[in-house]
Formats: C-alpha cells, sequence, structure tokens
C-alpha cells in the first residue's frame, strides 16, 4: 500500500519537481562543473542576450517611427506602447528560456500546484482589467503622450506614457505618478480641438461702468491681434457677469487652439490689468472702513436728531 502511494506521488507534477531537485543537487555535488559553473554561464549569456535584444527593439521601433508621417502625439503614444509590450514579451521568453535550461518544465509545475489558476483567480482580475481599461484609452484617444490632462478630478499633469498596464502623469512640480489603468475612471483633457479662455475682471462699485467696457473692449482688440493665428474665435466682453461684496464683474472670454490656451489666458489677464491701470481704474479687492469713537457718536447723534 506504502509503495502505490509513492509511486503515486512521484507521478505527480510536484513529486516529479521534488525527485528532479534531488537529482540535480546530488549531480552538482559530483560534478559542479558541468552542472553548475556551465549552467550559471548560459544564465548570463541569455540575460546579456536579454538586454542586447532589449536594446535594439527599441532602435528599430524609434527608426519605424521616426520615418513614419503620424502625428507626434499619437506617435509618441503608440511607440511607448509597443516598447513595453514588447519587453513584456521578451521577459517572459526570457524567464521560461532560463527555467527550462535549468532542467524545469514551469508550465506543468503550475499547472499542477495550482499556481497558474490561483493567479488567474485573484491577481489577474486587477491585470485583465487595467489592459482592458488601457486599450479602450488608446482607442478611444482620450489621452495622448504631451497631453495635459487631469486625472479623477485630483491629479493635473502632463502625459508621459501610456502603457496596456499604466499611465505615467507628471505634474508641475515634477512629480511622477503611476495609475493603474484601471483605478482611471475620469479623464479630463485640455488638448482636444479648442479651448475656451475665460478671465474675469472685477471693479469697484464706484468705477464708471462704460469705461471698464471700453477699456476691456481694448483688450481684446490687443489679444486679437496677437493670437489671431490661434483664435478659432475673436475675444469679446460678455459684459457684467457678477455682482458681489467685492465690487462689479465683467467677464471676457476668447476662443482658441488648446496649445496656447495657457498662454492666452495669461496675458488676457496682463493686459486688462495694464489697461484698467492705463484709464485709472484699480482692480476691486476687499475693503474696510475704519470709525474713531468720535465719528461713531457723530453719527449717532446725525442718526437721533434725524428722527
Amino acid at each position: 500500500m506504502l509503495n502505490n502511494q509513492t509511486s503515486t506521488d512521484t507521478e505527480t507534477p510536484i513529486g516529479e519537481l521534488a525527485v528532479k531537485t534531488k537529482s540535480f543537487v546530488g549531480k552538482i555535488v559530483e560534478d559542479p562543473v558541468s552542472h553548475l559553473l556551465i549552467p550559471v554561464g548560459e544564465i548570463l549569456l541569455i540575460i546579456v542576450l536579454t538586454m542586447i535584444v532589449l536594446r535594439l527593439i527599441d532602435r528599430i521601433i524609434d527608426k519605424v517611427f521616426t520615418l513614419s508621417r503620424m502625428e507626434s502625439k499619437k506617435a509618441q503614444t503608440l511607440r511607448k506602447l509597443i516598447k513595453s509590450i514588447s519587453h513584456y514579451v521578451i521577459y517572459f521568453i526570457s524567464v521560461l528560456t532560463i527555467l527550462i535550461n535549468m532542467g524545469f518544465n514551469p508550465m506543468p509545475v503550475l499547472a499542477g500546484a495550482g499556481i497558474l489558476g490561483l493567479a488567474i483567480g485573484f491577481g489577474a482580475q486587477n491585470l485583465v482589467r487595467d489592459i482592458i481599461t488601457g486599450f479602450f484609452l488608446i482607442f478611444e484617444g482620450q489621452l495622448e503622450v504631451g497631453d495635459i490632462v487631469q486625472i479623477n478630478g485630483q491629479i493635473n499633469g502632463t502625459v508621459e506614457e501610456v502603457g496596456l498596464r499604466v499611465t505615467k502623469i507628471r505634474e508641475f512640480n515634477q512629480r511622477l505618478h503611476y495609475l493603474a489603468n484601471g483605478n482611471i475612471t475620469q479623464v479630463t483633457n485640455y488638448n482636444r480641438e479648442k479651448m475656451r479662455a475665460i478671465v474675469a475682471v472685477t471693479v469697484p462699485y464706484e468705477s464708471d461702468l462704460d469705461v471698464v467696457s471700453k477699456a476691456l473692449d481694448e483688450v481684446c482688440e490687443s489679444i486679437g491681434k496677437k493670437y489671431a493665428p490661434y483664435l478659432v474665435e475673436k475675444p469679446e466682453v460678455m459684459g457684467v457677469t457678477n455682482i458681489d461684496q467685492t465690487g462689479v464683474q465683467f467677464t471676457i472670454t476668447a476662443l482658441s487652439e488648446p496649445d496656447e490656451y495657457w498662454s492666452l489666458e495669461r496675458e488676457m489677464r496682463k493686459e486688462a490689468v495694464l489697461t484698467l491701470h492705463r484709464r485709472g481704474i484699480e482692480i476691486a479687492y476687499p475693503r474696510s472702513v475704519v470709525y474713531h469713537s468720535e465719528q461713531i457718536r457723530a453719527l449717532q447723534s446725525k442718526e437721533t436728531v434725524s428722527q
């Protein structure tokens, strides 16, 4: 009965692995050169060849995209994506080659031990979700390398890489975020077709509103000349758009190409401040009125007399 059980155990992948491991150790003790030094040298050779192949493939991919006429952002996105996929494939083949070179057949061991099933059941769920989400991010053109984006309403920055599993976003302060594609639920892209620059200008209540309106018309005219090649619609004054405790708010807008949006908005603010100053109009700011005790008494006495 015991012999039958032992025979059955050795026939299983785990039992076969244990027998091979014991035999492998015995061979190393008998002949360390043939069974240790030479295999180690072969493994090192595989690693060196892997690094050479990676560099060669990177150069080939760079050369192909250099010769292509594809748009720069799409080319950058696809180039990094293809590099990422190529690296994963080469690493996988190298690991399998090393295992086979050591005398192991990894697939039966993984399947027999249940490791492959566990990986698919637990870890691979998130991996598959990341890959599927990454595919649709790229296929639908939601973001590309070089785009300025906001992710999930929290992270603002420039897209550095879009992979099948991970997307890299670098903030303006140079922090680099590695985001699993499956965790990306909302993408706000500032580099799509056109952007509207909106600048609010608030002036004090005592300002001459007609003068303010004419001054802002001058701002729109000046901006229209400077950014004429990049404008989709000419700048315009929207009029009085708000009234609050600080003053009267005017709004000026301009629709432009996305690459010039940030520069355009900064220039609109600058021109508005300079033009209003030339007209003798200040920008509104919170103000406080301080009364001395004598002034308060005088006001109170006036109120009493009027009553």
